[in-house]
């Protein structure tokens, strides 16, 4: 059963948003959770990442018991993060068809091709060592690394896994034109059937299901816990966070985000470097309790 009790819910994207450019959730960050957390808010990390890459550092904090993953696709209820105590309680998965049809499109591209399934990311086995070749930050890089499966054949994996793709992305190498292979990509990618096609970082396409995204999952936990939709706060800063930044009561957007997402925002906080999330979600509470 879950808890109906939440006097809103605040949901953060993760890099950079909640987490510092190093991945790192600073101590006043913290603060501020916490602080919204004993005021009876719902603290949701709300990501493109999948379950597997939720940080540590941020879900053993007390009172954080949801997570929105995959850009919407699914919704996870955490018990004990640590314990491993948690289960899905709402998913979308790609059809295996569609995900084909999207590797054999990539195929002849210079690309890394990514399968989010049951919570793991998942590359191609070569993708371990081309990460490095990408033209990433040391701190993401990293995180892939140490996050991804690396298997022999994706296709046939996702055959093996039938019906648990829940998002796909698709990796460039932006010392090797992956800007401009990037944009040339997103149409055709568009034009594939009823799929959104977000950039969640100047180096990825990430690609769901169009009835996944992120501001349609704060709204499908909003009704599952029984909070009022206007008393939603979202905060992102990037392509993918668009969705929710415009569905959220309050959408906010960080100083160091894409501008389209600093235009469409209700508010402008502070840079991952400066405690920004923190600082909205103080003015947000301030905002709900007038």
């Amino acid at each position: 059963m879950l808890e109906k009790k939440y006097r809103g819910i605040i949901g953060l994207d993760l890099d950079g948003t909640l987490l510092d450019p190093d991945k790192v959730l600073r101590p006043e960050t913290r603060r501020s959770l916490e602080k919204a957390i004993a005021a009876g808010y719902c603290i949701v990390p709300v990501t493109g990442r999948p379950f597997g890459g939720l940080p540590a550092a941020l879900m053993e904090i007390r009172g954080i018991r949801y997570a929105v993953t995959a850009n919407g696709a699914a919704i996870y209820r955490i018990d004990d993060f640590t314990g491993g105590r948690w289960h899905t309680i709402h998913e979308d998965m790609l059809a295996d068809e569609k995900v084909l049809e999207i590797l054999d499109f990539l195929a002849p591209y210079h690309v890394i091709p990514d399968c989010m399934v049951e919570g793991h990311g998942t590359m191609p086995a070569w993708g371990y060592e081309a990460i490095g070749q990408m033209g990433i930050a040391p701190p993401m890089a990293a995180y892939l690394r140490s996050d991804r499966r690396f298997v022999p054949d994706l296709k046939e994996f996702v055959r093996q896994h039938s019906g648990r793709v829940c998002k796909l992305t698709v990796d460039f190498f932006m010392k090797d034109g992956g800007a401009a292979l990037k944009e040339s990509l997103r149409g055709p990618l568009c034009a594939m059937g009823d799929l959104n096609v977000v950039s969640g970082g100047a180096h990825n396409l990430e690609i769901t299901n169009r009835t996944a995204a992120k501001g349609l999952g704060i709204l499908t936990l909003a009704r599952l816990l029984d909070v009022d939709p206007g008393r939603t706060m979202a905060c992102g800063d990037d392509g993918n966070d668009l969705d929710m930044i415009r569905r959220a009561a309050f959408g906010v957007a960080m100083a160091n985000a894409a501008a389209e997402v600093r235009q469409q925002a209700d508010y402008v906080t502070d840079s991952n470097e400066r405690n920004g999330a923190g600082k909205a979600i103080e003015y947000f509470m301030e905002l709900m309790d007038r």
